[in-house]
């Protein structure tokens, strides 16, 4: 190699440097600058949970999910929040592992009004420790729209414990969801809903709810009837009328419609 070349080699390798290195920063930024994010791969799946700790990252954003995702071996941490829409594109998100700590717990903490997550299948076990309020397979605590998901596996909790959501908020809407498996927990469980203040239509749970549990406080044959449809009817029960699918009170009735 001549003494020229030795000169010219660190001038074409920073030349070489700045032609390459900027392409993956400009290419996220032409991502977040037309507002949809698209996610292939565990890594961008953990990366955009991260950026969503800030609650007005995601307002505005379209996030596609364009593959299915494992997620086991390691123990997920919660997406913390999320106002914008989320097409899971009828793909599956499988191996979720959420045991740590704490309550408002799911695949999202946070739903915000506004927020959308629709065609996605999540599969695995949302089982946290400690105070466990608010546990649910995909989101802990929704105030935006969940339509068309599913969840596939085991939620377990303390209170407001459900399928798809622990608690759906009166902004709430739960749409053609559907759950399997289990759902545990003490107070206020159910198989889509555990507590719903707002709209839950055409969802259907085949999920087992609270069946290591023995409830004798209350027997079903001798209910009557005619007397709970005539409450039903009333005024201020009008707003569990327009629920359609399963949810649970406080009592722990469930209707089906």
């Amino acid at each position: 190699m001549t003494k020229g070349t030795c000169r010219r080699l660190p001038a074409l390798l920073l030349a070489l440097c700045l032609l390459v290195c900027p392409t993956v920063p400009v290419a996220y930024a032409a991502q977040e600058a037309t507002g949809v994010i698209t996610i292939s791969n565990e890594a961008e799946f953990r990366s955009f949970a991260k950026n969503c700790a800030l609650d007005t990252w995601s307002q505005g954003k379209t996030v596609r999910l364009a593959a299915d995702l494992d997620l086991s071996g390691t123990e997920f941490t919660p997406i913390p929040t999320f106002g914008g829409t989320f097409l899971g594109q009828n793909h599956t998100i499988s191996g979720l592992r959420i045991s740590a700590a704490g309550s408002v717990q799911g695949l999202f903490r946070y739903v915000q009004p506004g927020g959308v997550i629709q065609d996605l299948t999540v599969q695995g076990a949302v089982a946290p420790s400690g105070t466990r309020s608010t546990v649910g397979g995909i989101v802990g605590d929704n105030s935006g729209t969940l339509q068309n998901c599913a969840f596939r596996g085991t939620v377990q909790g303390e209170s407001m414990v459900g399928g798809i959501a622990g608690r759906n908020s009166a902004s709430g809407q739960i749409i053609q969801c559907t759950a399997a498996g289990s759902v545990s927990e003490e107070n206020a469980t159910g198989g889509v809903a555990g507590r719903s203040l707002g709209l839950v239509m055409k969802c259907e749970n085949s999920a087992g709810v609270n069946l290591t549990q023995t409830e004798s406080s209350v027997d079903l044959m001798d209910v009557d009837a005619a007397a709970l449809e005539r409450h039903l009817a009333q005024p201020h029960m009008a707003r569990l009328r327009e629920l359609k699918g399963f949810y649970a009170l406080d009592t722990k009735l469930e209707r089906y419609e």
